[in-house]
């Protein structure tokens, strides 16, 4: 995030605090309130010219954008905190389109003193950071759960990056939802999110592999803990990247070789953050370590020459190596799926599970 984004985030937030205060002082048709609408969505539109959503999530006494908290924000930012705590929101996401009718009726829920509860609408999306598996007021279909899922985890990896411990019942809880919103009868493709900014990739690519892995596991047969297990360890593989400076994790170029050496440390990193977390299955702590060693011994972290990655590090890899191809990075476009399949068969038996590869080509082909 650059200042000047940092700038305009601000803004928007003091102006919805500005609006706000007003309505609640006059009422709707007051000549007062009707310009600052106007601001308001004005700062809104430009804003959503650039990016396709703004999402804005407390987490404690921060306002977070992008797994971080908005640094300075001052008394306003204590004011907009206050303002969606007395409404019970805990999260806004405002999408391109936004009608100004529309964010009108939602400032002027904000503001009004008779409204306990409010509502998502088509462009505004709101509700709280729980793990229920649904955003309050909106509809149970499996894209809305695995976006909430997609802020949960926001949520969870902006605490590991914060330094602080996690419950593993959370995560638990989210593996939990995975397993009773898909069955095998749904394509996992179908099931995947979209990468709608680089600051998310971290969240969405874990979300997307927990799932891609989880699948095949259940394709292979697992069930019950083992398959929450690895839904656990899928979920949290990539934790080490946490630690890895912004400038090189969403670095819009390749990596050079001190950066690429910076990056490869990540595995490690996961695991001894991992390994001071308590209740942590054994397997997550593995899968963090194993993801990037290759089918055939080379990768990294080396071990020894004999080392061969656990079934379900293996699983993950395959997983990863889908979702990092199907997602547009800013140094490559998306691959096509046909081609990701010929990648998949090309590194078959070297980096990769062919046992595995077979059985996941042939799921995603059903």
């Amino acid at each position: 995030m650059t200042e000047t984004d940092r700038q305009d985030i601000v803004k928007i937030i003091t102006e919805i605090v500005s609006t706000v205060t007003n309505m609640h002082l006059y009422p709707p048709t007051h000549p007062q309130v009707a310009p600052l609408v106007d601001r308001l969505y004005e700062s809104i539109s430009m804003l959503l010219e650039a990016v396709p959503e703004l999402t804005l999530i407390l987490v404690d006494e921060d306002i977070v954008l992008h797994g971080k908290p908005l640094p300075n924000v001052g008394p306003v930012g204590k004011s907009f905190v206050k303002l969606l705590t007395k409404k019970d929101l805990e999260r806004i996401t405002l999408l391109k389109g936004l009608p100004r009718e529309q964010l009108f009726d939602f400032l002027n829920d904000l503001a009004s003193v008779d409204v306990k509860t409010v509502s998502s609408r088509s462009c505004i999306k709101v509700g709280k950071i729980s793990f229920d598996g649904e955003l309050d007021g909106e509809s149970d279909d499996f894209a809305e759960f695995r976006n909430t899922i997609i802020a949960d985890l926001r949520a969870l990896y902006y605490g590991i990056r914060s330094g602080k411990k996690f419950a593993i019942d959370e995560v638990k809880h989210i593996v939990a939802q995975f397993i009773e919103n898909f069955t095998r009868s749904m394509n996992p493709l179908s099931l995947l999110a979209s990468l709608k900014s680089e600051d998310e990739y971290t969240y969405v690519h874990a979300t997307n592999v927990s799932l891609l892995a989880m699948s095949l596991a259940e394709y292979l047969g697992f069930s019950g803990k083992p398959l929450e297990n690895i839904g656990v360890a899928a979920l949290l593989h990539d934790v080490g990247k946490m630690v890895i400076p912004d400038e090189i994790l969403n670095k819009p170029g390749q990596l050079d070789t001190d950066e690429r050496t910076v990056m490869e440390t990540h595995p490690l990193m996961g695991l001894q953050y991992l390994t001071k977390q308590a209740d942590v299955p054994s397997l997550a702590l593995i899968a963090a370590m194993e993801h990037h060693l290759k089918y055939d011994g080379s990768g990294y972290p080396h071990i020894n020459d004999s080392w061969r990655p656990n079934i379900v590090s293996q699983m993950v890899s395959v997983a990863d190596v889908f979702d990092a191809l199907r997602s547009k990075r800013p140094y490559r476009d998306a691959v096509a799926q046909d081609k990701i399949i010929s990648i998949l068969r090309h590194e078959s038996g070297k980096a990769l599970n062919p046992e595995l590869v077979e059985h996941f080509i042939n799921m995603i082909e059903q």
